[in-house]
């Protein structure tokens, strides 16, 4: 097996399921909680007055906190959807099975999953430059990884695409 194929059909498989994993364990939680929907409100509105990126902030205050039974449910539903797209590419990766539906697949379910990471990325804070303000803050958090991680996977798939359609002309 060469290295592009072992890249492929190996390692970014096990990487999308541990991806999957992550999603589909964070939205099953908040399922399996019963009051994730009820209590968002009141988490994100507790975390106003001190976050580290104010544009986002007025965007909570704005528009997310008066919907936020709305976007509970989209987050459950969105995190777990995400999963469940993350295992459907792996599979399809490592059994090479990769047509067009799996190449949109692959562009959409990353970006928007990275999406919602990017979120959770600005309401929590974090910083991507040197803070020695913060000497126990790590250089990038969790979720600015899995940000650049599925922007990674949706390119992968767009030039995945682009090569099995010049391939075919």
């Amino acid at each position: 097996m060469n290295e592009g194929i072992l890249y492929k059909r190996v390692f970014t498989p096990i990487l999308m399921i541990c991806i999957a994993y992550e999603w589909l364990v964070s939205g099953l939680d908040k399922v399996m909680s019963g009051d994730f929907v009820q209590q968002l409100k009141g988490q994100l509105s507790s975390s106003l007055g001190g976050m580290q990126y104010h544009f986002y902030e007025n965007i909570l205050k704005s528009f997310v906190i008066p919907h936020a039974m709305t976007f509970a449910v989209l987050v459950e539903v969105g995190e777990i959807c995400a999963g469940i797209g993350f295992v459907l590419l792996a599979v399809a990766l490592f059994r090479n099975r990769v047509g067009a539906v799996a190449v949109q697949l692959g562009i959409w379910v990353p970006l928007v999953s990275a999406f919602m990471a990017l979120n959770f990325f600005l309401w929590q804070g974090g910083s991507v430059f040197i803070n020695p303000g913060d000497p126990f803050d790590e250089g990038i958090t969790i979720d600015l990884m899995l940000v650049l991680i599925q922007v990674w996977i949706a390119i992968f798939f767009f030039m995945t695409g682009r090569a099995s359609t010049t391939r075919f002309r």
